[in-house]
């Protein structure tokens, strides 16, 4: 199945920091995080375009430094949500990958995984289940335990029709939605079910040992 990949290196929600360093930090000896991850999609025959939202002059100039006829550069917004909506306008493909331009590790078996999940769906996350024991707390104190196999984790690429984000994003815009990502949108605005399939523990965010 033919893609286009939307990766994500602007704007940032109220619960995370800015972005913009961690995609600049040096990955390997050669590479940004962000090159990286562009690296991931570039060598996938099936991605037809490469989407970057970026926002500073730096994160410009290493799109440049990976040039190919695959991507298309655009300018992002001072939110992921903004930005993500910004970049969708530029997608060409049916089907549309979402995915954090600062988690370099996905591999291509996890691509390969949605992408025929999508065959007959309108949305595909990747989720891995929580390792650590969950609790309610109520008036400050402990409750029940959560079962953890109904309890999951959501990781990118997240794969959507592309007509179908699209229209979930302008209208969690007229209802005023805001810092969500994008299985809520999609999940508050329309009567979608998103598949899950298994993603990968090692598929995390690039860390600063600052952060």
């Amino acid at each position: 199945m033919n893609y286009s990949v939307l990766i994500v290196a602007a704007g940032k929600k109220a619960s995370e920091g800015a972005s913009y360093e961690k995609a600049l930090a040096s990955f390997n000896d050669k590479k940004s995080v962000l090159a990286q991850t562009i690296s991931i999609f570039l060598n996938d025959d099936a991605c037809k375009q490469v989407v970057i939202v970026a926002s500073s002059a730096d994160l410009r100039k290493v799109v440049l430094a990976n040039e190919s006829g695959k991507i298309v550069y655009v300018k992002g917004g001072k939110t992921r949500q903004e930005s993500v909506l910004i970049g969708l306008t530029a997608i060409s493909e049916d089907v549309v990958l979402i995915h954090d331009g600062v988690r370099p590790w996905v591999k291509q078996s996890l691509i390969n995984r949605i992408l025929s999940r999508m065959e007959t769906e309108q949305a595909c996350v990747l989720a891995i289940q929580p390792k650590a024991s969950i609790r309610t707390v109520k008036d400050g104190y402990l409750e029940t335990v959560v079962e953890k196999e109904s309890i999951v984790m959501t990781q990118t690429p997240q794969a959507y029709n592309t007509s179908l984000i699209i229209n979930c994003y302008q209208k969690a815009i007229k209802q005023g939605l805001t810092n969500l990502d994008d299985a809520e949108i999609v999940s508050l605005v329309s009567d979608t079910k998103i598949a899950v399939e298994k993603g990968d523990i090692r598929n995390t965010r690039f860390i600063l040992k600052n952060n």
